[in-house]
Parts: structure tokens; C-alpha cells; sequence
């Protein structure tokens, strides 16, 4: 699992010759970083922030478990590559396997950018209403959880061309732009609030 791996592992991994963990991977991770900076914040804004703890712990569960499933959803769709062609069945079999995995290596990315768009969410309240002492790690918040939200849309786009199925691909991409114009306008929220608190 790539979530109990130490950091340097992780790192290691990531930079290696192989082609996962990638990207996905990363993305989810950033998000996971972006979430514990707000239950941080929330931490050192005092009471009144028990929800936004709860819930950051929730999110860093699921993102943490979003890292892992990109990359085997990655591998699903090698595996599916390298099954046998020889007859029609057999062909067969390795177009609905192929399909399969892409749609699954589609999904992963997809959730993360989900996932995300509420930590940035997050990111705006402790932002606005956490420790002021804390800002720049609730912008820092912010960051990073555009990052993740804007890497895993990337790995969304490269596998809708390979689907099959025209209906998914159109209601994913434009649940794609719907996320993506949300965590742009927050970004810029975050941002010039804390660039103007801080300047």
C-alpha cells in the first residue's frame, strides 16, 4: 500500500522508472496534505471548530484511500492491455476488461477532485475564521487543494477518449467543468484573502 510507506519511500516510488504511482496518485496526496493543514487550523482556532475536524478526518480517510486506488486502478488497465488476443472470445473479453478498468481509472481521479473541492471548502471557512495566527497554512490549505483538484481532472481527460460509452464520457466531462469552475472561484477567494492579510 502506498499510504504506509514513509515519505522518502513514497518520493522514491513516485520518481521511479515505473509508470505508477503517477500523477492520480500524487494529486490524492495533495489532497490529503491540503486537509490535515485545515483540521490543523482548526485545532489552534479553539472551540466552535469540532465539525470542521470531524469532517477533515473523514476527508483524509477517503483521500488517503483515493491515493492507493489510483494506482491500482492503473495497474487494472496494464493488466487488462496484456490479456490474450488470440481468438474473437478472447478479444472480446480483453475490450470489455479494457473498458472496465479505464471507466474504474476514470471514476478514482474523478472522486478526488470531489473529495477536494470540499477541503478547499474547508480551506475558505478556517481562512476566514480560523486562528489568524494560522493563515498561511490555512492558504497553504488552499494551495494545495486546487492542486489536487486540477491534477486529477488531468487524469480524467487522458482516459475519456479510450471509453466506449458516449453518455458517461459527456455527463463526466461537464461534472469536470462544473468541479473545476468551483475550485477555481474558491482558489481565488482563498488567495486574495490571505495575500491581503498578509501583505
Amino acid at each position: 500500500m502506498l499510504t504506509e510507506l514513509t515519505i522518502e519511500g513514497f518520493v522514491k516510488d513516485l520518481g521511479s522508472e515505473k509508470p505508477a504511482p503517477g500523477g492520480g496518485s500524487a494529486s490524492g496526496l495533495a489532497g490529503a496534505l491540503a486537509v490535515s493543514l485545515v483540521k490543523m487550523v482548526a485545532h489552534l482556532s479553539g472551540e466552535g471548530h469540532e465539525e470542521v475536524i470531524s469532517r477533515s478526518q473523514t476527508l483524509t480517510d477517503e483521500l488517503l484511500d483515493l491515493v492507493n486506488r489510483d494506482t491500482e486502478a492503473f495497474n487494472q488497465v496494464m493488466a487488462a492491455f496484456k490479456l490474450p488476443k488470440g481468438t474473437d472470445e478472447e478479444k472480446k473479453t480483453r475490450r470489455q476488461a479494457i473498458q472496465a478498468a479505464t471507466r474504474l481509472a476514470t471514476e478514482v481521479p474523478l472522486r478526488i477532485v470531489e473529495v477536494s473541492l470540499e477541503v478547499l471548502t474547508l480551506a475558505k471557512k478556517m481562512a476566514f475564521h480560523g486562528n489568524k495566527n494560522a493563515l498561511s497554512d490555512a492558504g497553504v490549505a488552499g494551495l494545495l487543494g486546487v492542486a489536487a483538484c486540477r491534477g486529477a481532472s488531468y487524469n480524467v481527460l487522458i482516459n475519456l477518449p479510450g471509453l466506449k460509452d458516449d453518455e458517461f464520457v459527456s455527463i463526466t466531462k461537464k461534472r469536470l467543468e462544473e468541479l473545476l469552475s468551483q475550485a477555481d472561484e474558491l482558489e481565488q477567494t482563498i488567495g486574495d484573502h490571505v495575500r491581503a492579510a498578509l501583505s
